[in-house]
């Protein structure tokens, strides 16, 4: 009987202490929850805001196109010889004028040398047989002009000075000129070859860009407006240019060429692909930034901020014109939708909004 009281006793033990376990870890859970509970909180909606109002906007049409020298030229020796000395390297910049190769000038020095004894020698006897008729070299205008000619052509004087002309002339072009200031590009000659094509000269003060447009946007361009070029290897060097001319002709692909000429840079090629963007200002717009318009429900939509409760407010939208920056919109009013000048527009922080959220306005 005693055994059976122990017994008892010792299961009861055994039962409240268990209670008491369980109570202490739903109470330690509990707990914990109420601080994971405490330490939560919401993410605030942090956005920017600018006024709406009615702007210029530049609407833009955008095509791609090559940058072409405004001059090009092969330049080539005209006299025959081979060449000493090559002055230039591809690349360089060189001015009018400046030596660019010059080949070797012993043959046509000797036979300038020669022409000038010819035609000293022709201008003696010329001397000779104007005395003859009663005149001296100072008298040649007085001479009639059928006995003038008679006396050069007997004299060798008109022969042995066309024959100095050509010498000198020949000496002149053993020295290769830039015909223009620009830069030097493939250079084709080397010393002791033989004269012949030496290398292009490229104009870089200046370049043509050529670009076409659709035949519907015929109406966009005009001869003088502004076009910005940009290269595509350097996205971020932007130059102004202008169209010159507008091929008055639609080709086979529906496609009007177009030509604008911009200032040279040293970051342009002849050659090089670029990006032409061709701007039309519009006045009285209702321009936001594109960051402005976002996609709900396959809409277009803006946030403005409520001048009631300070909360965001959905406005559907529809974007009427845009360019590389902007939007051109107007209120949706299928949907319901008013805007007004003046209205705080958010422009950030409204890729995740939703409608009469609480936001904080960022400076």
């Amino acid at each position: 009987m005693k055994a059976y009281r122990i017994i008892g006793v010792l299961v009861i033990a055994v039962l409240v202490c268990s209670c008491k376990g369980k109570k202490d870890k739903d109470e330690s859970e509990e707990d914990t929850t109420e601080m994971a509970r405490g330490s939560f909180k919401a993410d605030k909606n942090i956005v920017t805001v600018e006024p709406l109002q009615l702007k210029t906007f530049n609407k833009q049409l955008i095509c791609n196109g090559k940058l072409e020298a405004q001059s090009k030229v092969t330049v080539q020796f005209e006299a025959q010889g081979k060449i000493a000395q090559v002055n230039v390297r591809d690349g360089q910049k060189i001015q009018k004028g400046q030596i660019l190769a010059s080949l070797d000038k012993e043959q046509p020095r000797r036979q300038l040398e020669q022409a000038r004894l010819a035609f000293d020698k022709a201008e003696m006897n010329l001397a000779d047989r104007l005395l003859d008729y009663g005149y001296t070299l100072a008298d040649t205008a007085k001479i009639p002009a059928d006995q003038k000619r008679v006396i050069y052509i007997n004299t060798g004087f008109i022969d042995s000075k066309m024959a100095l002309e050509n010498a000198e002339r020949t000496f002149r072009q053993c020295d290769l000129k830039a015909p223009f200031s620009g830069k030097v590009a493939s250079v084709k000659g080397h010393v002791y070859e033989q004269s012949g094509q030496f290398c292009t000269l490229i104009d870089d003060s200046r370049y043509l860009v050529r670009f076409s447009v659709l035949e519907t946007e015929y109406g966009f361009v005009h001869v003088g407006q502004q076009v910005l070029v940009s290269p595509f290897v350097n996205s971020e060097l932007v130059i102004k240019g202008s169209i010159v001319s507008i091929n008055p002709t639609v080709d086979q692909n529906g496609q009007i060429q177009v030509t604008a000429q911009v200032p040279g840079a040293d970051e342009l090629m002849d050659g090089m692909n670029v990006r032409i963007t061709v701007e039309n200002s519009i006045p009285n717009q209702l321009v936001v930034p594109k960051s402005a318009v976002v996609i709900r429900d396959n809409m277009e939509v803006l946030f403005r901020i409520d001048p009631e409760t300070g909360h965001s407010l959905w406005t559907y939208v529809n974007v009427i014109m845009s360019n590389t920056m902007e939007h051109v919109v107007e209120p949706n009013t299928d949907r319901g939708a008013d805007l007004k000048v003046g209205d705080k527009i958010i422009t950030s922080g409204n890729l995740n909004l939703g409608d009469d959220a609480e936001v904080v306005i960022q400076d």
